[in-house]
């Protein structure tokens, strides 16, 4: 049974008026497709931050054997971890959407309203937090150290960022007696890179509000029919004993 089908499917036996019946179908119906299409979205872009910020980590794990030869590329007070951060950030919630991508399309042939609900609201709460989380830790760089006689670290964004403005320069471009020399290679792919993975996060807390919201509409629209129902069952059992006592 496809996944339309256990959503247009009896939520349970059920005394509720058909109006609210439908209405409320109607809308979870509705919220069902919403949510579907904001996980996609999300998926997409945890994607993009693991491949923008992939490819300078890669560029520096193939250049930094360089060192070995006296071709210093990368300082010595460069800091990985908010890298690390933001590509575990990305993996996270790369497979947060994933597990609900799939929970929501599954087949089933009764209705799954409460476990879609409940999935919705996992995942966009886990991926809230691993979203804000990555986002402060490559701000913040809690705990971070640096060798002596430097005063802060540098990251692969605030490094290949610094050398960008050469690239933009003309070659041998000086200025008070100060020559500029041109950036290496890929630095300026790197920046932007970095760059558009910090942004897509920042994109993806906002995303994640959202499908906060919509998981939580979900769920009050659940609990009000439910309880719609557990009155209309009330005075459905009400009537029957009074009938029966009539007789």
């Amino acid at each position: 049974m496809s996944p339309a089908a256990s959503l247009n499917g009896s939520y349970h036996a059920s005394c509720a008026s058909d109006e609210e019946e439908s209405s409320f179908l109607k809308r979870i119906r509705l919220l069902h497709w919403v949510r579907l299409g904001l996980a996609f979205l999300a998926l997409a872009i945890s994607v993009s931050i693991i491949a923008c910020e992939a490819v300078p980590y890669r560029h520096y794990r193939n250049t930094s054997s360089y060192e070995a030869v006296g071709l210093y590329l990368w300082p010595l007070n460069l800091d990985l971890r908010p890298t690390i951060a933001v590509l575990a950030c990305g993996s996270v919630i790369t497979f947060l959407s994933l597990f609900f991508i799939v929970i929501a399309l599954l087949p089933s042939p009764h209705s799954h309203i409460r476990r879609v609900n409940m999935a919705a609201v996992a995942t966009s709460a886990s991926g809230f937090i691993t979203a804000l989380v990555g986002l402060i830790f490559a701000i913040h760089l809690p705990g971070s150290s640096y060798p002596d006689n430097f005063s802060d670290v540098e990251t692969l964004d605030s490094w290949t960022c610094k050398w960008k403005v050469s690239h933009d320069l003309p070659s041998g471009f000086s200025s008070d007696n100060l020559t500029v020399s041109p950036a290496p290679a890929q630095f300026a792919r790197d920046c932007s890179a970095t760059y558009a993975a910090f942004i897509l996060l920042g994109f993806l807390i906002g995303l994640e509000i959202i499908m906060g919201v919509a998981a939580g509409l979900g769920t009050w629209l659940e609990l009000s029919v439910a309880k719609q129902r557990g009155q209309d069952q009330y005075h459905l059992e009400k009537i029957e004993t009074t009938f029966k006592y009539n007789r």
